[in-house]
């Protein structure tokens, strides 16, 4: 076994299922709370989370020995990373998508802002508050900027990810203490955001198919054509991946059901993802499509031989965003001990009892957090949204 050694990652997560399948944790159920409820989804996303976990645990090591913040030399983590944050746009895109496509009435704008907003923020500014604490602890309680900028500062974070995150109180690369994953927020409402202007496309499902292939041909010339340009590039690769997933959602309007057993599904896409992890095929676009295609495997009902749809994976996935967001919070507090940075380093199995360690301790803070924090504010959102939709209905009564 090495530091880069493959089956631990099996081993470790079979033990955090083991965790979740103890009788306890039964009260951590999926809900939809208004969003399409897919079982293969649910227990998707708790291994999506752990891919990036795993791939940050590798980046760590290779910090500690070298002083460098680089990938792993074994492509199978670096490879897991990609896949989970790709897989993740492809599930939102998705979702949001379907809901569209299956709605017969129009989409309620405010109350989706709503309950979105309510279903974001609550981790997000906990996870905020928690980087808040670590650099005032780092800098002895003591203000290095003034207090304006302090003020901007702290605004700036709270803004849910949509602005750049700017280090706080003179304390340098501070949003790496969440290991840079916000970026993804800035994406994810983008895409909320885009959703009103193509929302009437998803009223047939046809225009919408129409409207999905131009928009896929017209990014890829554009792609093509503004490879140099990295910003542009990254935003327009992310539409491509939000695209696949609502590819994904209008195919299924066509094909309920895919004609093959449930074992057969699992061996193809199991088949692809062992062929993706060898072969590592470049270019953002042609991976993106492998990856839609096992995308579109799982959200037809394939559960990689049940595994997706065990209760402890669904569990798992229930409690997602929180490790994908507090990962961070986590691998700081415990590399901050100066053992632990001694100990992973003396061999590799040292360094897999840590990331047991770690993974461990992300999994309990991210029940804690749900249970405390992320459920409540969902249940908000429904409330608040609820009310939202009384007060317009009894207003356009008046009028």
């Amino acid at each position: 076994m090495t530091y880069f050694s493959i089956w631990p990652f099996f081993l470790i997560m079979a033990f955090l299922l083991c965790i979740l399948s103890f009788p306890y944790f039964s009260k951590i159920k999926a809900n939809a709370f208004g969003v399409n409820h897919v079982q293969t989804i649910d227990g998707l996303r708790g291994f999506l989370a752990y891919g990036v976990v795993f791939s940050h645990g590798q980046n760590f090591h290779t910090l500690l020995e070298t002083g460098q913040w680089a990938g792993s030399p074994n492509p199978f983590y670096n490879m897991f990373g990609t896949i989970a944050v790709r897989l993740f746009f492809m599930v939102t895109a998705y979702l949001f998508w379907s809901k569209l496509l299956s709605s017969q009435e129009r989409m309620k704008w405010p109350s989706f802002y709503i309950k979105r907003f309510c279903r974001i923020a609550p981790v997000y500014w906990f996870a905020c508050f928690c980087v808040f604490i670590i650099v005032m602890i780092e800098t002895h309680w003591t203000l290095q900027v003034s207090w304006i900028a302090f003020c901007k500062q702290i605004g700036a974070w709270l803004a849910l990810g949509v602005l750049p995150l700017p280090d706080i109180n003179n304390y340098m690369m501070s949003s790496m203490i969440l290991l840079g994953v916000v970026w993804t927020l800035q994406y994810e409402w983008l895409f909320y955001g885009l959703l009103p202007f193509v929302s009437w496309f998803a009223q047939s499902k046809k225009r919408a198919l129409y409207f999905i292939v131009y928009a896929i041909v017209v990014i890829s010339i554009t792609a093509f054509f503004t490879h140099a340009y990295p910003i542009f590039s990254q935003i327009l690769a992310v539409l491509f991946i939000f695209l696949m997933g609502m590819l994904c959602a209008t195919l299924q309007q066509y094909l309920k059901k895919i004609p093959l057993s449930p074992i057969i599904q699992s061996f193809i896409v199991l088949s692809i993802l062992i062929a993706i992890f060898v072969f590592v095929p470049g270019g953002v676009y042609f991976s993106t499509i492998l990856f839609a295609i096992i995308f579109f495997f799982i959200i037809s009902g394939c559960s990689i031989f049940g595994l997706l749809t065990l209760p402890a994976s669904q569990r798992m996935g229930e409690v997602s965003y929180g490790i994908y967001l507090l990962q961070g919070i986590v691998f700081y507090w415990v590399y901050s001990v100066q053992f632990i940075r001694h100990y992973v380093l003396q061999g590799s199995i040292e360094f897999w009892c840590v990331m047991t360690l770690i993974t461990s301790l992300i999994l309990f803070l991210a029940i804690f957090v749900h249970i405390l924090i992320e459920k409540p504010g969902i249940q908000l959102g429904c409330i608040l949204s609820h009310l939202w939709d009384r007060k317009k209905l009894a207003f356009n009564q008046k009028l």
